[in-house]
């Protein structure tokens, strides 16, 4: 059983939301989001594996695993349904658990996210680049970074205040490359199962979220809204794959806003 390090921040508040933080990062890069919700739910941060205090090279486990194992830390607490708000990877892992869960899932809200790869071609071709990039994590963490930075996906986050940046970066210091390296092998898009399928069978509520300059992953938004029966869209403008760092103000508006509708 996959042991998570997390944190349930208590707002007394009547309804409570996980938030899940994306690849090379922790719970630490959603507390911001935390703070911005925190009148209107309680707060549950959560260490995926890999990264922060959950251990990853211990364990032989799928993002199936994963799943189970944030329904577990809901039920320590008795919390019967809930929100789960997900970034990049942790929106990969929010779709997850709400496809395995549907029941406990009250909203998901997925900020620049998807279902994974449908293609089997496709899919190995992403194993493929996913062990590469594991080596070099392992064998050079500092070129890693620096190759991950400079990748097209972030070249909108030049624009991002130069602390945020910082801490981002210090964040990153601070995780331990052959545990940021083996999450990728264990539930990366390259081997974690697509969910595309199962999106058109869900009736929970979705909430979209892309920057306006990540196009890919505004055609996959579209396509996924397409799919799911009940999906509110938003393309939040000047920004590009992680919206909470580039435009915060207007990310924590716009999931504000969704989190107080009533999508019954």
């Amino acid at each position: 059983m996959l042991n998570f390090n997390y944190e349930l921040i208590d707002n007394k508040q009547s309804k409570t939301i996980i938030l899940l933080h994306g690849f090379l990062s922790s719970k630490e890069s959603m507390r911001k989001i935390a703070e911005g919700l925190s009148d209107l739910r309680n707060v549950i941060l959560v260490d995926l594996p890999g990264f922060g205090g959950t251990n990853s090279t211990s364990h032989g486990y799928r993002m199936e695993d994963i799943a189970a194992g944030l329904i577990a830390i809901a039920d320590r607490h008795q919390i019967n349904t809930f929100d789960v708000l997900g970034y990049s990877m942790g929106g990969r892992t929010a779709l997850a658990l709400t496809v395995q869960f549907p029941e406990r899932i009250e909203k998901c809200i997925l900020e620049s996210a998807s279902p994974g790869i449908a293609d089997d071609e496709k899919k190995a071709e992403r194993l493929t680049l996913d062990q590469e990039r594991s080596k070099l994590i392992v064998s050079d963490y500092y070129e890693f970074l620096n190759f991950w930075q400079s990748m097209p996906l972030f070249q909108t986050q030049e624009h991002a205040d130069e602390s945020l940046l910082k801490a981002q970066h210090e964040e990153r210091l601070q995780l331990v490359p052959a545990e940021a390296a083996d999450s990728l092998l264990k539930y990366g898009t390259g081997v974690q199962r697509s969910y595309w399928n199962d999106l058109s069978g869900l009736n929970n509520h979705f909430y979209l979220i892309t920057g306006s300059e990540d196009k890919k992953f505004i055609r996959v938004a579209e396509t996924m809204s397409e799919r799911l029966k009940s999906a509110k869209l938003d393309i939040v403008e000047n920004c590009g794959h992680n919206i909470h760092l580039e435009n915060y103000k207007a990310y924590i508006n716009t999931v504000r806003k969704y989190l107080e509708e009533d999508n019954s």
